[in-house]
């Protein structure tokens, strides 16, 4: 045993309680970020696990405080760090977001949705008193109305009832002796009239033409409003720009590096090129991360619904009631094209390359 190893081991014998604590602590950091990558989706805990440990410079858990996996898993469960259950095939867990920050936010949205809420009940309960007093006072007044009208009506039997009728000249219609037409203003104005008819019933032809076309639009759109949730264990397309995340591939030196993706081979694994040095490497999809870009630039929606659509970046949300941020997108072609799609995980798009 060289002199370094013994004084290290003399050191840890000393103290420890606390160098456990430190690599405990790493640990448990290291694996809940490999599960907020994950994002919102319930997948196996041994899989984190093996993704975790990929990194070469990864803790080990026996260096922790945790024997095994399963008792790690409970302590993140009971301490309310991450959803877990345990099926017949294993522990299960799913990423909870626990930043104070995120928290306050969502809790003073909640609130103010709250109290929203009950200025809209105070609101409707005025309007409803308003409307009652409102029908109160219109049946007194009908009340009043009809006793005056009770009043019995009395006929003087002595005067006499007249009429007038007011006499009204008839105008003859003008007919022309010797010639065809007869009763020319009759003939005029019936003409006029059949006119006007003909007008009508070709524009209401047209109106119907016109709703008939917008209904059936209205059932295109219904039929493509709500497409079918395609979600894949590969991602990988062409032309992507995605990081590298793999340690070890060229010794570290293509760390977060960004690359674009040239070809797809066997699904999962992709030839890349590097944008700095331009080397080309074939590497898996494990390996790799989704890229965001800036507003307005152009993406790939690569898992869910609307899956191998190009889109354009519309804004990155970060609402408080949400578990992660999401992002908007555009649908720049396809049969969705124009469609503004909200709350897109930021793992289900990747930058394109332009």
């Amino acid at each position: 045993m060289s002199e370094s190893h013994a004084r290290q081991m003399r050191l840890f014998r000393e103290n420890s309680g606390s160098y456990m604590s430190h690599y405990s602590d790493m640990f448990k950091k290291g694996f809940l970020e490999v599960l907020r990558r994950r994002g919102r989706n319930r997948v196996k805990a041994n899989v984190v696990y093996q993704e975790y440990i990929k990194d070469r410079h990864h803790i080990h858990m026996n260096s922790t405080q945790w024997t095994t996996l399963s008792s790690f898993i409970i302590y993140l469960s009971k301490k309310g760090m991450c959803e877990a259950d345990q099926t017949e095939k294993g522990w299960f867990v799913k990423w909870k977001d626990t930043d104070p920050d995120r928290l306050a936010r969502r809790q003073a949205a909640e609130r103010m949705d709250k109290m929203k809420m009950t200025a809209e009940a105070v609101a409707e309960k005025q309007i409803e008193d308003q409307v009652k007093r409102a029908y109160e006072l219109a049946n007194e007044k009908g009340e009043a109305k009809s006793e005056g009208d009770k009043k019995e009506l009395k006929r003087d039997e002595k005067r006499e009832l007249a009429f007038g009728l007011a006499s009204k000249k008839i105008e003859k219609p003008i007919v022309k002796v010797g010639g065809t037409a007869l009763f020319d203003q009759a003939a005029s104005s019936s003409g006029k009239k059949n006119k006007k008819r003909k007008k009508e019933v070709k524009k209401s032809a047209m109106e119907l033409l016109m709703e008939e076309q917008e209904k059936e639009k209205k059932r295109k759109l219904e039929k493509l409003a709500t497409p079918k949730e395609i979600r894949k264990e590969n991602w990988l397309f062409k032309d992507l720009i995605v990081k590298i995340l793999n340690r070890k591939v060229g010794n570290g030196a293509y760390y977060k590096k960004k690359a674009r993706v040239l070809k797809i081979r066997n699904k999962f694994e992709g030839e890349v090129k590097l944008l700095e040095s331009g080397a080309v490497l074939r590497i898996d999809q494990e390996h790799l991360e989704t890229v965001i870009p800036g507003v307005g630039r152009p993406v790939l929606v690569v898992n869910g619904a609307y899956r191998g659509y190009e889109a354009k970046m519309v804004s990155l949300d970060d609402d408080p009631k949400a578990d992660q941020p999401t992002v908007t997108v555009k649908i720049m072609a396809g049969d969705y094209k124009g469609k503004v799609v909200k709350g897109v995980e930021l793992e289900d798009v990747c930058k394109l390359a332009g």
